[in-house]
């Protein structure tokens, strides 16, 4: 017997009893599902955790990189300037003290600049394995398929080896670009910015949507990617009701994640930064799964 059977990654699961109902995959469900498939969650968070650990690292490299002072306002070189030329008058010494604000900004040497780079091309090359392999231990689980998140993710990974890095390389960029083109456009308003704006918010909502599926046919059939994104973006369309379902799950379990900073945070720091790596991930995997694969298996295995 294993002291800490919870954290052996290859042990049978509690199972289901014969007398047991399958559960109706509606969002009523959907929190009887979770708890019953809670240790394989947590268990499957292990081999997620690169997807923290590698953006917490470029974190830490910036935090704890060496500072130094400059102005806020890019105006203050002119007005310093314009003081000097007046001999400290006291309009134009009201205005560089307005103007000459200080922050203290990072300064990034090469060797951090070079680890960093380094750190995003792994999380990069290293996205799309992971995906899969958490997608193909989330769909057996759904299935009611034996479990064994360790060797399942080892075997997802080697049989998807080239599609999944390719695959998980174009969603890695896509997620990139839209995310820097919301940020870009939300700090220009007005005019045909807002236009931009509402437009990349669209299709960041349809490339969510399409995201519940990509990964999921991946590891259920043997198709190429340009059917899988093709498949995908008809399923976000098809499967809308379904797909409407998990984002409100998912929103519900970071509102949860919330509630539970909020309650611990003055008790203690740690715990509430701590709390979203131990199962966020690998929850929102399962939950993702959850609303995706009866619309893949109406369309694609019934049909």
């Amino acid at each position: 017997m294993k002291k800490f059977k919870l954290f052996d990654m290859n042990r049978n699961g509690r199972g289901v009893s014969k007398d047991e109902k399958p559960l109706k995959p509606n969002l009523w469900n959907l929190p009887r599902f979770w708890f019953r498939h809670f240790t394989k969650t947590l268990n499957l968070n292990f081999v997620m955790l690169p997807v923290w650990l590698v953006p917490l690292a470029v974190v830490y490299l910036y935090i704890t990189a060496p500072s130094m002072p400059s102005q806020m306002s890019s105006a203050y070189t002119s007005i310093y300037g314009a003081y000097l030329l007046r001999g400290g008058s006291p309009a134009w010494s009201s205005l560089l003290g307005v103007y000459g604000a200080q922050l203290n900004l990072q300064t990034y040497g090469a060797a951090r600049i070079w680890i960093t780079v380094g750190l995003g091309v792994l999380l990069a090359v290293i996205w799309g394995w992971i995906n899969v392999g958490a997608t193909y231990c989330a769909k057996g689980m759904f299935t009611g398929d034996p479990v064994f998140i360790w060797s399942d993710f080892k075997y997802s990974i080697k049989r998807n080896l080239w599609q999944g890095l390719a695959l998980g390389l174009i969603d890695f960029v896509l997620l990139g670009v839209i995310g820097y083109d919301i940020y870009f456009f939300s700090r220009r308003g007005g005019g045909i910015y807002d236009f931009f704006f509402f437009a990349i918010c669209a299709v960041a909502i349809i490339y969510m949507f399409m995201r519940y599926y990509i990964y999921l046919m991946l590891v259920t059939f043997d198709i190429k990617i340009r059917k899988i994104l093709k498949n995908a973006l008809i399923f976000s369309i098809l499967g809308i009701g379904r797909n409407l379902m998990t984002a409100l799950a998912i929103v519900l379990l970071i509102g949860l994640n919330v509630l539970l900073v909020i309650a611990f945070w003055p008790i203690n720091f740690f715990v509430p930064l701590i709390l979203p790596i131990i199962y966020l991930l690998p929850t929102v995997c399962l939950f993702k799964v959850y609303g995706a694969y009866p619309v893949i298996e109406k369309y694609m295995i019934k049909n």
